[in-house]
């Protein structure tokens, strides 16, 4: 196959594609643009949450003392971790049973419920969008028979999470083709300028060609990787390439096997010595952001703490500290070296996609990569109608000669 027909053939695959799956990458694009800056803007409305139920106290409880008040305030469930940062105005979050969060004020232990409602029902139901094309973030599922689990009718969840993961690829697909038909038919500077740098005097069909390449070309390796780490969160068969790549076995997730039906009560959270355990921590790692403490229910087990000095886009600066019960010496540290290659590129995955893996220039860039994709589609989308228009134009005119 000569490179002529091969550049063609790659330019109707391209054009086909990304116009049946430009929609999906839209939507996929608006919503991850929205979500740049979640952590943010949710820690902005809640610290303003805080100032307003100050009551003059500035000073953060320590773990015993706020441990003490929310117990007295009759909390249901079965608490599981205490979490702190080192932001005076941050609120104090309790996880209670299965990753229900409860904030509390970080002076005064008064419950400020789940917090910025309002903000975290808006972003989830932008994740919802941007994963499941749903509207409303789907609830966890029941504890079922495993012989009415297989019976579970396909929903719109599943239908909506499969066409954005297809998209996904789809988008891989079309970056592929896109970086090879982007070389010019004639390998000359001023070819490569037309399309390396922008021209504003262009106007119609012109303009969209320069940006459609530019864009394309300038912001190719960010899309890219923001593609290839959604794709191993979409498709269970990236996720397990990723594990055989390394000679690994993909890690079962920890499931609710051996749970009764009926649910056990809470038992008591031995809070004595939290603040020792506080302190041990704060002394290993003097710049912590923030801290974890297990709530223990059994005094025959050391305490547990995790504490690291970034956000949480860098769980390779998160450590697990076990400490003993008795003189408060660490027993162990475990860290992010710890974990296997496979395991540690697979927690790296998620906050590349967000881009929190860099901070919120990270999250700039990844900003960036959803703007540049939405004008891509924009661009492709207006290319492809342009074309349309100039075929049936010139097929009018044919048939007006006959």
């Amino acid at each position: 196959m000569s490179f002529h027909k091969l550049r063609r053939f790659l330019f109707w695959g391209h054009l086909i594609m990304g116009v049946s799956i430009g929609v999906l990458i839209l939507i996929l694009a608006i919503t991850g643009f929205l979500m740049s800056f979640e952590t943010q803007i949710i820690g902005a409305v809640e610290r303003s949450m805080v100032r307003q139920r100050a009551n003059g106290r500035g000073k953060v409880l320590a773990p015993e003392s706020m441990m003490a008040l929310i117990q007295s305030s009759g909390i249901k469930g079965q608490p599981s971790s205490l979490n702190y940062t080192n932001h005076p105005e941050d609120p104090v979050i309790l996880l209670v049973d299965r990753g229900n969060q409860q904030l509390f004020h970080p002076a005064t232990a008064e419950s400020l419920g789940k917090g910025a409602t309002g903000t975290r029902s808006f972003f989830q139901t932008v994740l919802s969008i941007h994963r499941w094309l749903t509207l409303s973030t789907p609830r966890p599922e029941s504890r079922k028979p495993v012989a009415e689990a297989k019976r579970k009718p396909i929903t719109w969840k599943d239908i909506g999470g499969n066409l954005q993961a297809a998209a996904c690829l789809g988008f891989l697909g079309l970056l592929t083709s896109g970086l090879l038909l982007w070389i010019p038919k004639k390998l000359s500077r001023p070819a490569f300028r037309s399309i390396l740098l922008p021209n504003p005097r262009l106007k119609g069909r012109a303009r969209d060609w320069n940006w459609h390449h530019l864009t394309g070309f300038w912001t190719a390796p960010l899309i890219l990787a923001i593609t290839l780490t959604g794709l191993i969160m979409a498709y269970p068969w990236a996720n397990q390439l990723l594990f055989r790549t390394f000679g690994e076995q993909v890690p079962l997730k920890q499931g609710s096997a051996g749970r009764s039906d009926q649910e056990k009560p809470p038992a008591a959270i031995l809070t004595t010595g939290l603040d020792r355990v506080a302190e041990v921590a704060r002394n290993e790692m003097p710049d912590w952001k923030a801290m974890s403490l297990e709530l223990p229910v059994n005094d025959s087990k050391p305490y547990s703490v995790t504490v690291t000095d970034a956000g949480r886009g860098r769980p390779d600066r998160r450590v697990e500290l076990l400490i003993d019960r008795q003189n408060f010496q660490i027993l162990t540290r475990e860290g992010f070296d710890k974990l296997s290659p496979a395991t540690r590129l697979r927690q790296l995955v998620r906050w590349t996609h967000t881009g929190e893996i860099g901070g919120v220039f990270g999250q700039l860039l990844a900003a960036l990569a959803c703007l540049a994709t939405i004008l891509l589609v924009w661009t492709g989308y207006a290319l492809t109608w342009r074309r349309l228009i100039k075929n049936r134009s010139l097929h009018l005119k044919g048939a007006d000669r006959l």
